[in-house]
Parts: structure tokens; sequence; C-alpha cells
């Protein structure tokens, strides 16, 4: 338990070696002609389902890894989510509620209260890769052999999203002067009647953080 919380403190400020990403790999023979606006909202996390999400997730920061469980209730019609991370043993390290705007701890361990960096720190990471940005039915559209691109423009820099041939969101990509992080999304599978990524990577290359996530079990709150 102590080694795994000084291991989460040091998300603060470790640096270290360059974590690597993860090549996309996309299907090869296969051509995509799907309108940009069908593109935004159709993919997954446009639903306005509310989901339960038992999870694994790795945690690398720097030359460090911190393997997590996690139950996360996603509400993506109103963009929030909560998460209660646990480590191997069963024993919850925190409850983090997360929106669109900010985070916040509901129950944390002693060790962890007062580092507020690292609600922050995990909840940026959430918040990109499941409340926003979202793709726009108003972005550009660019079509490639076996994928499409939306893109905008953000202040300073540029911001993508890759869909491949089923119309499925692969990777979310932004880059400006101040942040650059991305996120892919893999392994597809029929969920309650929705597509959702079995694995999902996150890379801020900035922090020098990656997680990784395994989605094992999801249901629909009725």
């Amino acid at each position: 338990m102590g080694n795994l919380v000084f291991l989460l403190l040091t998300l603060i400020a470790l640096q270290g070696c360059v974590l690597t990403t993860p090549p996309l790999k996309l299907e090869e023979n296969c051509r995509t002609a799907f309108p940009g606006p069908e593109l935004a909202e159709n993919q997954w996390l446009a639903q306005d389902k509310t989901w339960r999400l038992r999870q694994a997730a790795l945690l690398e920061i720097g030359p460090r890894e911190i393997p997590l469980e996690g139950f996360l209730r996603l509400d993506l019609k109103n963009r929030e989510a909560r998460l209660v991370a646990m480590n191997e043993l069963g024993l919850v390290l925190f409850d983090l509620q997360v929106s669109i705007s900010d985070e916040k701890l509901q129950r944390v361990v002693p060790q962890l209260r007062k580092r507020k960096e690292l609600a922050k720190g995990i909840g940026q990471s959430l918040r990109r890769i499941f409340l926003l940005p979202r793709p726009r039915p108003g972005d550009q559209l660019e079509n490639f052999a076996n994928s499409q691109r939306l893109w905008r423009s953000v202040p300073d820099g540029r911001l993508q999203f890759v869909f491949d041939c089923s119309g499925d969101l692969r990777e979310t990509r932004k880059k400006t002067n101040s942040e650059n992080w991305r996120v892919l999304y893999d392994s597809y599978r029929l969920m309650e009647n929705s597509r959702l990524p079995m694995k999902i990577v996150m890379n801020d290359y900035r922090r020098n953080v990656k997680l990784s996530i395994w989605l094992h079990e999801a249901k629909t709150e009725l």
C-alpha cells in the first residue's frame, strides 16, 4: 500500500524516459464513405446512455508502472464520470467525480488527501478519454483509403479525430503550444447493442504519463 501511494504521488513531478505510443492499426482492405456529421453523431461517446464499467488499468509515469482496478460510472448524456480506483488487493485508493470543467475527490486514502494535483491529473486524463473534446458535425472532413478524419483548429494548434472503416472512433489527437496528447480506442465489441472499445490508451507527452485501460465488463443503467 505504501509503495503504491508513493508511486501515485510521483505523478506530479516525475520526469524520465519518454513513453512509447502504440501504433494506430487500421484495417487495410476497406473503404470509408461516411458523411462528417454522421461520424460525429454516431461515435460511441455521443450516446445518451449511462454505463457502469469494470476496468483494469496500468498507469505509467516515466519508468514506473502502477497497476489499478476500477469501477467507472460514465454518464455520457451529462458528460460526467465517477471513478472508484483500487489496488490489486481491492483497497479503495480514491473515489473521484469528474465533469467537463472540474474534478472532486469524494473519498481518498489519507496519504493522498492533501495532494490536489493528483486528482487534477487523473481527472484530466479521464476527461480527455471520455468527456471532452468530442467530434462536432461541423468539423472539417478528410477522406483516406481506409480511414476518415474530422478536425478543427483550436487556439495555437489543431484537434483531430480518426475513424476506421466501420465508423468507429479510433483516435483523438490534440497538439497546441500548451497541450500534446493522444487517445487511442481499440478492439471494439458489441455490448448491450452498443459498440465499445475494449482497450484505450492515453499518452500525455508533456507530462510523460501513459494510461492504458482494459474494459472487462459493461452494463447500462436502467
